[in-house]
């Protein structure tokens, strides 16, 4: 339910931006680095929105899998403590039982 909602989110983010842009004809110079060009205002705030969308997800992509690859091998570690303890335990009862 929350994948379908940030979906829609996403879809009227878009529809918001192509209408907002479209209204915009009016044709600017762009300067960068390397050149200039003359481009549609519309276009221009498509382009930068979207390379900015894209960046975005990629940032976060990177971000996500960082905490998931953390998340695992804490889990790991936790898992062989968890064996360590439980057979310290069981050697624990194996010594009391033994005495008794």
């Amino acid at each position: 339910m929350k994948f379908v909602i940030s979906i829609l989110f996403i879809i009227i983010i878009f529809a918001i931006s192509i209408a907002m842009s479209s209204a915009n004809n009016q044709i600017v110079t762009f300067n960068y680095l390397i050149a200039k060009t003359e481009i549609h205002l519309s276009g221009l705030i498509a382009i930068l929105f979207g390379s900015g969308f894209i960046f975005g997800w990629i940032l976060t992509g990177i971000f996500f899998l960082k905490s998931k690859l953390q998340h695992s091998s804490t889990k790991r570690k936790l898992n062989k403590l968890q064996k360590k303890y439980d057979e310290g335990m069981t050697n624990k009862q194996i010594n009391t039982t033994k005495t008794n």
